[in-house]
């Protein structure tokens, strides 16, 4: 994407930058933990109470030890991910405690749903990996449903993880269940969410997962976000200094933990709504902030994460479409790295939809095949059957176009691709009613991924015995 249609130019970008690290070295970031605030004393910052200041030179010397791309490994290593240059890895909905229904009627999501969101992943063409929270599920206590969530992914999908960090237990669980599969942590075999609050602080449990996540050189997605009006300035210009100076602040922290841990920068930022005082997602200030955010990845040379197909709807409508498509689109063509939400997602991320899920699916498709370059080796230019056929045109039976015809162009698996008399006759002819058909033979046909049954037993025997000590 254009950084001129964001007059993003290096100008812009310094300044920001400038204006970030003013507020960090003026007023700073709170972190109520008193384990970062001892590691932060220790390295010489300046602290008040549970406010941390930060000099430039501290910003610098991390940014420098940040790797700019990483692999993470999966079980199945078939399925590992590359992190950054120009790779574009994915995954659906991430913590709505609602499902929608088909019917329009919504419900507590529960640990049967996170299962069933599960093997949509495992089936999937095009999500790269997992959400740590693709629903919440309201049937399990909150306090052990990491573990339910942890085990239904590693056992139901062989693509790659998304660790739990929302508290220090939890990431210490997904290091635990990590390590009975992959050995010794000494690679990247998970990537985890560590979300900021607005304006300028992060939450106790978010700060000490992160320092369990770098000590053991997890890669990390710090994402700063304000709601434009509400918890930060009504401007983006306002909001990305916010944002970005705390998503220094942890960053920074991540490094003087482990230098080289890698980090993914997230940025995002919604408009209030003036009428009701509500949050809005999927709006042109959140699109724009998206593109920002992949604009201030690559200033600071680190991969960058971005929304996907977000709606404030409740439907398979057309706001539904339009507004995924423009959040969706934005991040992939802008040069976002890792994207969430990007399927199934309804209603300010507060709810998820197997019906959408599939839908989100088709353009998720689309928009690899539109980021994936065009092909121009020898034999994709096709000169000798140009010559060959002249003015005949008759391609459509050579061997040239029977060898490329099952993969050359993008085929969806919902969208309706038919004659307008087909299309009256078609049965079912609504979206959501199509979809819900589809999801259904998806289900039909999943797999689960091989796993060594005494592995999958310890595993399940982990899960049960640290339930068991919550009690």
């Amino acid at each position: 994407m254009n950084r001129a249609i964001l007059n993003l130019n290096q100008v812009s970008l310094d300044t920001i930058h400038a204006y970030s690290l003013a507020v960090l070295q003026d007023i700073g970031i709170r972190f109520p933990s008193e384990k970062a605030l001892a590691l932060f004393k220790t390295r010489g910052f300046r602290v008040d109470g549970s406010m941390v200041r930060f000099e430039e030179k501290h910003i610098q010397k991390a940014l420098e030890t940040v790797p700019a791309a990483f692999t993470i490994e999966a079980r199945n290593l078939l399925r590992n991910i590359r992190i950054g240059e120009s790779n574009y890895a994915i995954a659906p909905g991430y913590g709505p405690p609602f499902i929608i229904e088909s019917s329009g009627q919504k419900r507590d999501a529960t640990l049967a749903d996170v299962e069933t969101f599960c093997k949509l992943v495992q089936t999937s063409k095009y999500l790269d990996f997992n959400s740590a929270i693709v629903v919440q599920p309201r049937d399990v206590p909150t306090q052990t449903a990491h573990l339910d969530l942890l085990l239904a992914t590693i056992t139901l999908t062989d693509k790659p993880i998304m660790g739990s960090s929302v508290s220090e237990a939890a990431a210490r669980d997904s290091l635990n269940l990590a390590q009975m599969i992959w050995g010794a942590a000494d690679k990247p075999v998970m990537i985890s969410l560590i979300d900021s609050l607005s304006p300028l602080q992060y939450a106790t449990e978010s700060v000490e997962a992160l320092m369990v996540f770098a000590a053991a050189g997890q890669p990390l997605i710090i994402h700063s976000a304000c709601t434009l009006g509400s918890s930060g300035p009504i401007t983006i210009a306002g909001s990305l200094v916010i944002s970005n100076a705390t998503n220094l602040a942890g960053i920074c922290l991540s490094q003087l933990i482990n230098p080289g841990t890698p980090v993914v920068y997230g940025l995002g930022g919604s408009p209030v709504d003036m009428r009701t005082g509500g949050y809005l997602n999927a709006s042109p200030e959140d699109a724009k902030h998206v593109a920002i955010s992949s604009a201030m990845g690559r200033y600071y040379d680190m991969p960058c994460r971005g929304h996907g197909a977000l709606t404030e709807t409740f439907s398979l409508d057309y706001q539904a479409g339009m507004e995924s498509a423009m959040m969706a689109t934005v991040a992939a063509l802008s040069g976002i790295h890792v994207g969430l939400h990007n399927c199934g997602t309804f209603g300010a991320m507060l709810y998820m939809s197997f019906e959408k899920f599939i839908a989100d699916e088709d353009l998720c498709g689309a928009l690899k095949k539109l980021l994936k370059p065009v092909e121009l080796a020898e034999d994709a230019f096709a000169m000798d059957l140009i010559k060959e056929l002249s003015t005949s045109g008759n391609y459509l039976m050579q061997t040239h176009t029977v060898n490329r015809c099952r993969d050359e162009f993008f085929i969806p698996d919902l969208c309706i691709r038919t004659m307008h008399a087909d299309w009256l006759d078609m049965q079912p002819r609504d979206i959501t009613a199509r979809a819900k058909n589809l999801l259904a033979k998806r289900l039909g046909q999943y797999e689960k991924p091989e796993m060594d049954p005494q592995l999958e037993k310890d595993l399940i025997n982990y899960v049960k015995d640290r339930k068991q000590s919550t009690k």
